[in-house]
């Protein structure tokens, strides 16, 4: 009698080996937009595997690291990054999607084996089988305890831990018609992905929209990803002739300002951000004059009667589409933050001609980046923006325009 062949082996998806590799770039320092565009696959389905679980995992972190110290009975940072990301990976499955608990564990110990570490295979295999898996449970899971203190403080217990929650979905993504919205919307509706209006020229993309480069109209530069929050910012600027874009990259704003007729001119540090900007104008057609130049080391010559200043900060205010930044920032780079920005104010106020204006903006709802560093200035504050607290889906951001005498 023959011998009966055993069942194969189920092999880890690549979608569960590129998120698991992706989480240990991000434990190493990368952002997870980067991990992800070096380590998820091409094919549609394992790519949006690896983007929902790697951000899913970031943005239940702490839940997820309270059930391996019960389970594993020692602290998650005790363990080799791949062992950590493999459990984060599979107890995040268990948790809080509808994949099976059999295929959730064994996955896991194949992922184990395709990362490196199947020497801890059997570690991990018993981890998850003691069945100690991550609730909703409060929301100051998801952040550390000094932002929630600071945002409960400033919010109100109710507002802030309704914007927690909130951070713990993910992020709805944005476009900006150049200069069609109705042909822009009428395309999608042809395509079976109605969008839904966010405000002039702003539209919301459908949840499962797929790759932003295969959407209609993205090769014909018929639109831009951007959100309604920077888009608000960014109309805080008046029709004026000419504007000056300090630290314009990756282009966002530059591009809503050019689709209004404004001839601006963008400027950033970095040689590879303004190539991305560069890249991004290319492909809409606006025209934008980009140079470098170091705000930190002092104004450029020449004079406009607008300039926009979204300085660098904390990005807190992303928190939600990019989970990782809760985790990296502390309460002292808030300070250190405002310190750079202030010069960076200061060096770009010398550039508006007089009776001309200046826009301040950050990604961030802390008061000493935002206000404080606006006030450090001395200029009368014309309008405000911010939308601290707003649970609707939009990246958070505090923005004025200020006037010269």
């Amino acid at each position: 009698m023959g011998s009966v062949a055993r069942p194969a082996r189920p092999r880890a998806s690549p979608g569960r080996v590129a998120a698991a590799r992706a989480l240990c770039a991000v434990e190493a320092g990368e952002n997870a937009d980067q991990a992800l565009a070096a380590f998820a696959p091409e094919d549609g389905a394992d790519r949006a595997a690896a983007w929902n679980l790697v951000l899913g995992v970031l943005r239940r972190r702490s839940a997820l690291d309270a059930a391996i110290t019960t389970a594993a009975k020692r602290a998650p940072w005790t363990l080799d990054a791949p062992v950590l990301a493999v459990l984060r990976v599979a107890l995040y499955e268990l948790a809080f999607t509808r994949t099976p608990p059999h295929a959730a564990v064994d996955q896991a110990v194949e992922a184990a084996r395709a990362v490196g570490v199947g020497h801890a295979s059997g570690f991990i295999n018993a981890v998850l089988r003691r069945g100690v898996v991550p609730t909703e449970g409060d929301v100051t899971l998801g952040f550390p305890e000094w932002l929630i203190s600071r945002w409960r403080g400033r919010l109100g217990a109710e507002r802030a831990d309704a914007f927690m929650r909130a951070c713990a979905e993910p992020a709805d993504v944005h476009i900006v018609a150049k200069e069609d919205p109705a042909g822009v919307a009428a395309s999608f509706q042809k395509a079976g992905q109605p969008l839904v209006p966010a405000g002039p020229g702003v539209f919301r993309l459908p949840a499962r929209s797929g790759r932003i480069d295969h959407l209609p109209g993205f090769v014909e530069g018929q639109w831009w990803v951007m959100d309604p929050a920077a888009v608000a910012a960014a109309d805080l600027v008046p029709d004026v002739a000419a504007v000056l874009d300090t630290c314009a990259a990756p282009g966002g704003k530059s591009l809503r300002l050019a689709a209004r007729g404004i001839h601006v001119t963008a400027t950033d540090l970095e040689p590879s951000r303004l190539a991305r900007l560069e890249q991004n104008r290319a492909r809409v057609g606006l025209p934008v004059d980009a140079r470098l130049h170091d705000w930190l080391g002092g104004p450029i010559a020449g004079a406009w009667p607008a300039v926009l200043v979204d300085a660098p900060c904390t990005a807190l205010g992303l928190a939600r589409r990019h989970p990782e930044l809760r985790w990296r920032r502390t309460e002292a780079d808030v300070h250190a933050a405002a310190g750079r920005q202030r010069l960076l104010l200061r060096n770009g106020a010398q550039a508006v001609l007089p009776g001309g204006c200046i826009v301040y903006a950050v990604c961030s709802p802390e008061p000493e980046e935002g206000a404080d560093v606006a006030a450090s200035l001395g200029w009368p504050v014309e309008e405000v923006f911010s939308n601290e607290g707003n649970p609707m889906g939009a990246d958070v951001f505090w923005a004025c325009r200020m006037r010269r005498a």
